[in-house]
């Protein structure tokens, strides 16, 4: 037992990693069931064979023993001829007879056999015996099976019947071995069904090759492809593939063009933060020159760098994360993180953070409990982005909603009764590198990083008036299934 379930594990292992040992295991069994149904199609073309050739032979042969049984000098059933096919007549020919007369007990008292039984009769077991001789329709015939006198399968027929001038009924047998019969027929048959069958495997065999040669040929190509685009000879996939390929040439496809992304990406982080960086240098360095540097002007330009720093480091790491686990259409599918468990953390971190400060009133409305496509420090990230705002510039009231938008996407609402924003200023912060507040040190409601960050899971931000009188923030992203 141990060794079947040792090979079936290794089978599931080799099929789970081969299409051509799936392709060659589907014509493996193909031929094993042709070769089933080769043997029971025999089977049935014996059997049917019997019908057709034998039980008439059978039927003709009782009604001559019954048309022909006479009383005889001694009281006992004789037949005035037995039949003319000579092999009744010739010993052990596979073709014999008998006729019995069923006692009062059921017993049955064989009076006539066929010279070709010689001294012996045919073997009847006691429920047969008991079945055939039972009171019945005399013109009923019923066919079966039985040993022969040599042991060789008969094919046989009953029928009981009462002759004139007879007391009793008598029952009468007739006995043929098919073999005599259907051995040349079976003998030609079978050999067209093995060969029949055997060409059918051969084909099945010769078509699963033909499948993993050429059929599978499609998988080699897009290989191949996908080499020549890793060893940048080419910049996409672009061959005519076969449908069921297609959709994975065009998922391959996007995600080329994410990575491309990304990397376009990540080198104008680079670029922001070289021009970001030159101005506070600069100042440094004239200061430095000037020999008479003031000490807050320094502190304020460094705190500017490590500023500046600290975003474009935040954002290669976001970056990394998404590029890491997913494609452009389904960003950091690896990752399922619960979303009303975070916001109940947040929001209780955002009272513990404003209640020192004023009173302000944070509820959570949550729906139902939705999972996020995404890691959980991104998730946070972003929401709290938002609360904090919405603390911040909100009198006294804060809300936040968790609402599934649809199947693969839910919404977090965050809304406060703040001053709010003009259409000016919503037209402003939906634009890249928005920031709402220049009087103020800091990035403001920090929509650079947040929109990036949304953008990389693919999902949406979007602000307007909120019916509490300040700012609406909508944020959509995926969900898992």
């Amino acid at each position: 037992m141990t060794g079947t379930a040792g090979f079936l594990s290794r089978l599931r292992d080799v099929l789970r990693r081969s299409l051509a040992a799936r392709l060659l295991t589907i014509a493996l069994i193909s031929i094993v069931g042709l070769v089933v149904g080769g043997a029971v199609a025999y089977d049935q073309f014996n059997r049917k064979m019997q019908v057709l050739l034998i039980d008439p032979e059978l039927s003709a042969v009782a009604n001559n023993l019954i048309g022909n049984a006479i009383p005889g000098p001694d009281g006992r059933i004789t037949l005035r001829d037995i039949p003319y096919d000579p092999r009744y007549a010739q010993l052990l020919s596979g073709r014999y007879f008998q006729i019995a007369r069923i006692q009062t007990d059921g017993a049955l008292d064989v009076q006539v056999i066929s010279p070709s039984l010689y001294d012996v009769t045919i073997d009847l077991s006691p429920d047969l015996a008991s079945r055939l001789s039972a009171p019945d329709d005399p013109s009923r015939a019923e066919f079966f099976n039985v040993p022969g006198p040599d042991r060789e399968p008969l094919r046989a027929i009953a029928r009981v019947q009462q002759i004139p001038d007879l007391e009793g009924r008598y029952l009468f047998i007739v006995g043929v071995e098919p073999k005599t019969i259907l051995a040349p027929a079976a003998n030609l048959v079978g050999l067209a069904f093995a060969v029949f069958v055997a060409f059918c495997a051969l084909m099945v065999a010769l078509a699963s090759a033909l499948q993993v040669r050429i059929g599978l040929a499609p998988l080699s190509d897009l290989r191949r492809d996908i080499a020549s685009v890793r060893r940048g000879d080419r910049e996409r996939l672009a061959g005519a593939y076969p449908a069921e390929l297609e959709p994975v040439a065009e998922e391959l496809n996007a995600l080329v063009d994410h990575n491309r992304e990304v990397v376009e990406r990540a080198r104008r982080h680079v670029g922001n933060l070289a021009h970001a960086l030159k101005t506070p240098i600069a100042v440094l360095k004239n200061a430095t020159a000037a020999g008479d540097g003031d000490d807050a002007v320094l502190k304020q330009s460094i705190e500017e760098m490590e500023g500046f720093v600290e975003r474009q480091l935040r954002r290669a790491r976001v970056a990394a994360r998404a590029e890491a686990n997913a494609g452009a259409q389904a960003p950091t599918i690896a990752y399922r993180t619960p979303v009303r468990r975070n916001l109940e953390d947040l929001v209780f971190m955002m009272e513990q953070k404003y209640d020192p400060q004023k009173a302000i009133d944070i509820s959570l409305e949550a729906e139902s409990e939705v999972t996020f496509r995404g890691e959980r420090e991104d998730l946070l990230e972003m929401a709290a982005n938002l609360i904090d705002n919405a603390c911040k510039y909100g009198n006294s009231v804060v809300r936040v909603k968790l609402e599934r938008a649809d199947a693969t996407s839910f919404d977090i609402v965050v809304e406060d009764d703040g001053p709010g924003l003009s259409d000016a200023d919503l037209a402003r912060a939906m634009a890249r590198g928005a920031r709402l507040d220049e009087a103020a040190p800091g990035q403001g409601l920090g929509l650079s990083i947040l929109k990036e960050t949304v953008e990389l899971y693919a999902g949406a931000l979007a602000f307007e008036r909120s019916a509490l009188g300040g700012l609406k923030a909508r944020l959509r992203l995926p969900a898992t299934d």
